[in-house]
């Protein structure tokens, strides 16, 4: 559906690298069902890979263990599709068809020779070119000469069928963050009392805390994971300071603690610093409140995320764009190490702080068509122009899709506003509202 055609509905610009780092975390949390998980290959990967091998006597039969990864993503508000198979080829496959089973048997891929060309992890030019010649599955293209295929379109093709068919092995590329400090507690049995798993949490903290201040550094990410009999509940805090204080990266885990709901016993605690960074020491000044107050600042920033969920607690940042509405960038506050880089001050530009995601459309009285603005209406109420500063052209190019061209004046009314408005191709708008 074109988005002029999408009416109110509520739209946010794509982001690829937050995409990626949150398939990541994903892939971190389904290491309680297998120790190797890794992406698939491409630069926007969209699916995770898994080694089952040997571990369905754990979890009863891979039928049960499908199910078992089903209804943990359920239960974080995700849907999953599933499939198990011989080779990494013929599992992607079977999630990527129609009316394909979930658990394919050993060395049998007849019931996946009637998926697409597409089913192969191919590059959408050579599909298209199988289409052109009218292979259309993959039982057609098996079928035919391998040395016709390799010559016509490329080595490429051929390796993944073969991986397809576990002709040529295919390793996972594991994504694992090693943690830099780890501190761990088995229970003698399985424990439900909550005070208890507590207790524990607090002492393997102030065990981190204490290899933190050692090392003079600051935990900037920091997890505790809760290995229960039926899954692994990981508790994820980000800072927006690094910080070494065990009471408060305690309060911290207790927050998101307190939200999780225990659905069998606990069998282990597992405190892990995921990141860090150098403690960062401030020379205070005998009358000045202002250290206390950016120390307050951070730790307010580290509860609302503790809370919300550090997704939730962002900042906005300039970004190099020509045309306005997308010149910003949102920006994680707790856990992102980058913050803590010193940067150098740059004045903003003259341009509101403020602009309207979808412009105002303006009657206005020029003299000239295009030019300055004389008067103009906005909300019923007319503003007549005392003086004006432009015009200031801006235009995208071609590689951006719609062509935008826009002329835009500083108006300051006789009012003492001041407003920011464009014409483009003979009509006014308003973009934005100077404070």
């Amino acid at each position: 559906m074109p988005v002029a055609e999408a009416g109110d509905a509520h739209l946010e610009r794509h982001d690829p690298a937050v995409d990626l780092a949150t398939l990541k975390r994903i892939a971190q949390w389904c290491e309680q069902f297998s120790p190797l998980v890794g992406l698939e290959e491409g630069e926007r990967p969209e699916s995770l890979f898994l080694d089952v091998t040997g571990l369905t006597a754990i979890f009863g039969s891979e039928e049960a263990l499908a199910e078992r990864v089903v209804r943990a993503f359920a239960r974080r508000g995700l849907s999953a599709q599933v499939a198990i198979a011989d080779t990494l080829g013929a599992a992607w496959a079977a999630t990527h068809g129609d009316e394909t089973p979930r658990i394919v048997a050993p060395g049998d891929f007849e019931a996946l020779l009637h998926l697409p060309t597409t089913a192969l992890r191919l590059p959408p030019k050579t599909t298209q070119t199988l289409a052109e010649l009218g292979i259309q599955s993959i039982g057609q293209l098996l079928s035919l000469p391998r040395d016709g295929l390799a010559a016509r379109l490329g080595h490429k093709l051929i390796d993944r069928l073969d991986q397809f068919t576990g002709q040529k092995a295919e390793a996972i590329d594991v994504v694992r963050v090693l943690p830099e400090i780890v501190c761990e507690r088995q229970f003698d049995y399985p424990i439900e009392n909550r005070e208890v798993i507590d207790v524990a949490m607090a002492q393997l903290v102030e065990q981190a805390a204490a290899e933190l201040m050692r090392r003079q550094q600051g935990a900037v990410q920091l997890e505790c994971l809760l290995t229960c009999q039926e899954e692994a509940i990981p508790l994820a805090v980000g800072l927006y300071e690094a910080c070494c204080d065990a009471r408060h990266l305690l309060g911290l885990l207790r927050t998101q603690f307190e939200r999780r709901l225990l659905t069998s016993p606990v069998l282990a605690v597992r405190v892990a610093v995921l990141q860090s960074a150098k403690l960062v020491y401030r020379q205070r000044e005998l009358f000045s409140a202002n250290h206390k107050h950016d120390r307050e600042f951070a730790l307010l920033i580290d509860r609302v995320s503790s809370r919300l969920g550090r997704e939730a607690v962002l900042r906005a940042t300039l970004a190099a764009d020509a045309q306005p509405e997308y010149a910003y960038r949102y920006e994680i506050l707790a856990g992102n190490a980058k913050r803590q880089l010193a940067t150098e001050p740059r004045p903003l530009p003259k341009r509101p702080l403020f602009v309207e995601s979808r412009p105002i459309p303006l009657e206005v009285l020029a003299i000239v068509p295009g030019g300055p603005p004389m008067q103009f209406r906005l909300n019923g109420q007319p503003h007549r122009t005392r003086r004006t500063w432009g015009p200031e052209r801006i235009q995208t190019g071609w590689w951006r899709g719609r062509y935008i061209r826009r002329d835009y004046y500083r108006v300051e009314s006789e009012s003492g506003h001041c407003f920011w408005l464009f014409c483009s191709k003979g009509k006014w708008f308003l973009h934005g509202v100077f404070d």
